[in-house]
């Protein structure tokens, strides 16, 4: 006997996604997403049925290991315009936040399917408790921040060149999300 490998799974992605943008109105502008989706298929890569069964390819349709029914991402940035847009803090006339902006990204994406397992060993289990990606991992979130502050440097004078300076600062505010889960417990 012998095992090959062929292109028999197939996926279905089906969902919709609706988005609310907010022009920049007084510095602030707004973005916000929220999508549902759902991955059906019958195998999430080429080793899915591999152990399963003896019989051939399942056709049945179990959600995909990428599955993310929820994502909702919000985009808040809020900026200084230059010259006459300037609407900042003033020090000695001087506009101190001149072209500087602050955005935060915020993501949160329910939690994706595995399959419990039966039995416990060292490294996860062994059998399924309940279906194929039947259980599902915690929602998680996450904010990151990045500012921003515009330079501009003289070449002549009609020619400028901007140098753009950027703090990037991802899950700003240190949450814990999970990411892998032990199968037979779900911890």
């Amino acid at each position: 006997s012998y095992k090959v490998f062929d292109n028999l799974d197939f996926g279905t992605v089906k969902g919709f996604s609706f988005s609310l943008d907010r022009r920049r109105t007084n510095n602030l502008e707004l973005n916000a997403t929220y999508t549902l989706q759902f991955a059906d298929g019958s195998g999430s890569d080429a080793n899915s049925s591999n152990g399963i069964n003896n019989r051939g390819p399942i056709r049945n349709l179990i959600p995909l290991s990428y599955d993310e029914r929820h994502r909702i991402t919000a985009i808040i940035d809020y900026r200084y315009g230059s010259g006459k847009a300037y609407n900042g803090p003033k020090i000695g006339g001087k506009n101190i936040l001149e072209d500087f902006g602050v955005s935060l990204t915020s993501f949160l994406v329910s939690g994706q399917p595995y399959s419990r397992n039966l039995t416990p060993t060292a490294f996860g289990g062994s059998g399924f408790a309940g279906s194929v990606n039947g259980a599902r991992l915690p929602w998680n979130f996450t904010v990151d921040l990045n500012a921003q502050k515009r330079f501009p440097i003289k070449i002549s004078a009609e020619k400028k060149l901007w140098f753009n300076a950027y703090l990037r600062v991802q899950n700003v505010f240190n949450i814990q999300n999970v990411i892998n889960v032990y199968k037979y417990s779900g911890d």
